[in-house]
């Protein structure tokens, strides 16, 4: 147990003092709302030596995971120069805690390609006296142990659901749950040997499930205005984001997903209209469209009315293709520069390998640049570098992450160490 003195220096935690005291009445009243402290002392210990040069990142990202993962009514602010105050509204200790411990997670993992869950610790609050807040401190270890206690309770708990009483904070946390979020994957593209191309894709997590992916996340895929909003909120959340790395010198190009359906009303695209207008014009130079959901057989002249639409606010258009080589031709007439194919999960050199190189000999036939998407395995890299394809993603080149990263040298010698280092494994 440590305590935390309200210093008069500290002009963000006095401000805050009315919200603090109102938690604290609200948990005697037997209400949830909690108060934790984050510290990244951890994480720079880790980092040694290049802390100095990344902290203005650390806080850029610590910032940035803390608005994703607090609701409106949670509030934080730094305190110090290698911590945060986190003030939940409705969480509880533990619930509060566990989010908390997921901000410095996903910080080590971004900054240093692991986690050690040991060093990951939130302070929570207990108690106030006078003008001392008294915290109690947990690491990530023991509070997951907590934590899988609490969901066995949870899952007795559930079935009792069908009498009518329902766990509070189980079902608090499934709406925690359900703000979708913007992830990013690097492209390889292979002639230039760099990952300088990240792929924007949303996700909605689920407790106890599968993430849903895409356009899977909204609730009705036929409700065209649902696929607007949710290509509406991709925009927004990547422009926020890259927004904030141009501005400390990050640089690399963003592909933004957008649907047919979006673009294929005149209202649903005078919506979409309206917010690539207001995408500051320097970004743009770094913005690349991936249009989804092409119908079959589409003619070239519908492809190519969409496509110029999007140019004019983009530095390249890009196409995600599901059946084939057979609308090739219609997406080359129309413009689009860059083909993708899209490969199901588990896919095999066996069964593509012919499939892949008719696809790159098509769309290079075209003059188009060939893509693929799925290489989630060395032998399917293998396989689609053979197959002469211009752009590649997936597991295997790289993972998705909250934040994409400034373009990075990749090269083929890079490809064969890291195929080696899977046999070896």
């Amino acid at each position: 147990m440590d305590g935390l003195e309200l210093e008069q220096s500290s002009e963000q935690f006095l401000a805050a003092a009315p919200k603090l005291r109102a938690i604290f009445r609200a948990q005697n009243q037997a209400c949830a709302g909690s108060l934790h402290m984050v510290g990244l002392d951890s994480l720079r210990e880790r980092l040694g030596t290049r802390w100095p040069r990344v902290t203005d990142r650390v806080h850029m990202l610590a910032e940035r995971l803390l608005g994703q993962l607090l609701t409106p009514k949670d509030t934080w602010f730094r305190h110090g120069e290698e911590g945060y105050i986190v003030v939940f509204a409705q969480l509880g200790k533990r619930e509060a805690g566990l989010v908390c411990a997921k901000v410095v997670e996903q910080l080590q993992r971004l900054l240093l390609g692991d986690v050690d869950t040991a060093a990951v610790r939130v302070h929570s609050a207990v108690h106030q006296m006078g003008r001392e807040l008294l915290f109690q401190s947990n690491n990530l270890n023991e509070m997951l142990v907590g934590a899988a206690t609490l969901a066995v309770e949870s899952t007795t708990a559930a079935t009792v659901a069908e009498t009518g009483k329902a766990n509070a904070w189980w079902t608090h946390a499934a709406l925690q749950e359900q703000p979708a979020q913007v992830v990013y994957r690097p492209i390889w593209d292979v002639r230039k040997e760099v990952l300088s191309i990240y792929m924007a894709r949303i996700m909605r997590p689920r407790r106890g499930r599968q993430p849903l992916w895409g356009y899977d996340c909204v609730a009705d895929s036929q409700d065209m205005q649902q696929i607007l909003a949710l290509d509406l909120e991709v925009l927004r959340q990547t422009m926020e984001v890259y927004g904030e790395l141009y501005a400390n010198q990050f640089r690399c190009f963003l592909s933004v997903p957008v649907h047919f359906e979006t673009l294929a009303s005149v209202g649903r695209r005078r919506e979409y209209l309206s917010a690539l207008q207001a995408v500051p014009r320097e970004l743009r130079a770094f913005l690349a469209f991936h249009l989804v959901g092409f119908p079959q057989g589409i003619p070239a002249s519908r492809a190519a009315e969409m496509v110029a639409f999007l140019k004019q606010f983009s530095r390249v258009v890009t196409a995600i293709v599901e059946n084939g080589s057979q609308d090739l031709p219609a997406l080359a007439a129309a413009g689009v520069y860059i083909s993708i194919i899209l490969l199901p999960p588990g896919a095999s050199p066996k069964h593509w390998a012919i499939d892949l190189k008719r696809f790159s000999h098509e769309a290079t036939r075209l003059r188009m640049r060939a893509g693929i998407k799925g290489v989630d395995t060395a032998a399917m890299a293998s396989c689609a570098d053979e197959a002469g394809f211009h752009y590649m993603a997936g597991d295997f080149i790289g993972p998705w992450s909250e934040v994409p990263e400034n373009a990075l040298r990749f090269t083929r010698n890079d490809l064969r160490a890291r195929m080696d280092a899977g046999r070896r494994a």
